[in-house]
Parts: structure tokens; sequence; C-alpha cells
């Protein structure tokens, strides 16, 4: 069987809806049953921002943006929040002296760390809620999400390339 027809008959099996609905709605979960600390980032794209500033280093608003699959007018809006809250500092750069830089704070670094640790805690608590056989079989089938991941992100890479050659375009 030609790898296109299968996936194409893969899409549509019910499995496929099933974990399509399935991951988005564990995300949502596990985000709702998170409790909010304080100085802790009040939003997930807030959360999102702090992780790529923290394994960058510094970015521009444009790059996290881009990164982030965001309007830059939207990560404007959450920096300028972020700054005032003590999350992240904003500053010139030293290359141009006209744009700007972002840096996740001390005070961003530590809140990023008590969000995952307190999501690690929910996670950690639910999963020993569950069945040991059902425990089990969500811990054994981590490997192959993990290689669903990296998939998933390599097509979005093959996306974004190809808006970033089309916007260049036009």
């Amino acid at each position: 069987m030609e790898s296109g027809v299968k996936r194409e008959v893969v899409a549509q099996a019910p499995e496929v809806q099933q974990l399509s609905h399935l991951l988005p709605a564990l995300w949502r979960g596990l985000t709702r049953a998170t409790p909010a600390f304080k100085d802790m980032p009040v939003l997930e794209s807030q959360v999102q921002i702090l992780r790529k500033l923290v394994a960058a280093g510094s970015m521009t608003p444009a790059q996290l943006a881009d990164e982030l699959y965001l309007a830059r007018s939207t990560i404007s809006n959450l920096l300028r929040e972020m700054v005032a809250d003590g999350m992240v500092e904003r500053r010139t750069s030293p290359l141009d002296g006209r744009s700007a830089v972002v840096t996740a704070t001390e005070r961003g670094r530590t809140a990023l760390e008590l969000f995952r640790v307190g999501r690690a805690d929910v996670l950690g608590a639910a999963l020993n809620e569950l069945d040991p056989d059902d425990l089990e079989k969500v811990l054994a089938v981590l490997p192959a999400l993990g290689n669903l991941l990296q998939t998933l992100e390599l097509a979005g890479d093959e996306v974004e390339f190809e808006r970033r050659i089309a916007r260049s375009r036009a």
C-alpha cells in the first residue's frame, strides 16, 4: 500500500480523531488543575514566553512572535504586562541601539520554576490516581508520544518555512 493512501485512511481512523480530541483536552485539564501561586504567570502564553527566554537567554519581540506563532501586537501587550510584573526586562539592543531585546528576570525564572513544579505535582497526583494497569500503559506510550511530537515539530517547521517564503514573495 502506498504511504500517501495509508495516511489518508489513518487520518480518518476513529483513534486519530480521539487522539486529536484528547491531546488538547488533557492540556486544558492540566492547566485548569494547576493551582495559581503568587508571582506565577497568569496566562499560558506568558509561560511560553518565559520558557523561550530562559532557553534562549534573550530575544527580540519579533523573534518571540515568530517562535510562538502569535501576532506582534499580542506579544507587545503580553510583554508590557510581564515587564510591569517584573517577569521580564526589556532593554535596547546593543547591536543597533534601536530595537528591543527581552530577557527573563530572576523573578520570571522563579515563577517559571514554580509553574513547572506545580504542574508536575498535579500531573503526578493524577497519575497516582490511575489504576496500576492504566498507569503502566500511559508510561509505556511516552516514547511513542515523544516521536509523534518530533514528527509534528518537523511538519510545523516545513509549514513555517513555506509561509516565510510566501511572505517574502508578497
